[in-house]
């Protein structure tokens, strides 16, 4: 586990944990709420750091705090391969919403992963297209 792959996974938390068109959670409130779980203190610069890859390392208990925090599983941030298919579907549905789906369903059976990884992917590049403008609000491409 690299501070990268962790930061990339805190950074999702912050992405998934909003309505479209709602500021993300700020770094102060979230190590706020940490700091009152874990009974320590914890700065926003914590969060801060951990979110963009530059903390020094974060001990198991925080990163499991902060995977609470967020509803999360707790391992999410520590187990990163056993918790693989939370994450792709934690990018699902970051994806539909930014992509202004009405909701997403997840089924199992064979094929599921992979049929969701292309679903995941097609809607990035979607969301993609609408930041770039040459999609627009209407769904016409430009």
């Amino acid at each position: 586990m690299t501070a990268a792959e962790v930061a990339t996974r805190v950074d999702r938390l912050f992405q998934l944990a909003h309505e479209f068109g709602q500021s993300e959670r700020s770094a102060q409130s979230v190590a706020a709420a940490v700091s009152a779980d874990l009974g320590t203190e914890i700065t926003a610069d914590d969060i801060i750091a951990l979110r963009s890859g530059t903390h020094p390392g974060a001990g198991d208990d925080l990163l499991a705090a902060i995977a609470r925090e967020f509803s999360a599983p707790e391992n999410y941030l520590i187990d990163l391969p056993g918790t693989a298919n939370y994450d792709l579907q934690f990018r699902a549905l970051i994806a539909a919403r930014d992509a202004k789906l009405n909701g997403i369903c997840f089924r199992g059976g064979d094929g599921a992963q992979s049929s969701l990884e292309s679903l995941v992917t097609e809607l990035e590049a979607l969301v993609d297209e609408h930041r770039r403008g040459s999609i627009t609000s209407d769904g016409t491409r430009v």
